[in-house]
């Protein structure tokens, strides 16, 4: 795998990740569903491909927004 992808998967990474920090502080809903849903697929997708990225243990405001860890049923 190049240098430059994996350079280029975390920093999409960091973006979706700053994307959401941003949503939930603004606090609008919609914006923090939407933030969310794109890190989540960010993570997926550089686990797929064996990038590793930073990914905190907990995202500030992830509680406090009702985040739930582990497959959706």
């Amino acid at each position: 795998m190049s240098q430059s992808f994996i350079a280029t998967v975390r920093e999409r990474a960091d973006r979706a990740r700053e994307a959401l920090e941003a949503a939930r502080r603004a606090g609008d809903a919609d914006t923090v569903l939407l933030a969310e849903a794109d890190w989540e697929d960010m993570q997926r997708f550089a686990r797929r491909h064996g990038v590793s990225i930073d990914s905190p243990a907990e995202i500030p405001g992830e509680r406090d927004a009702g985040h739930v860890e582990g497959p959706i049923s």
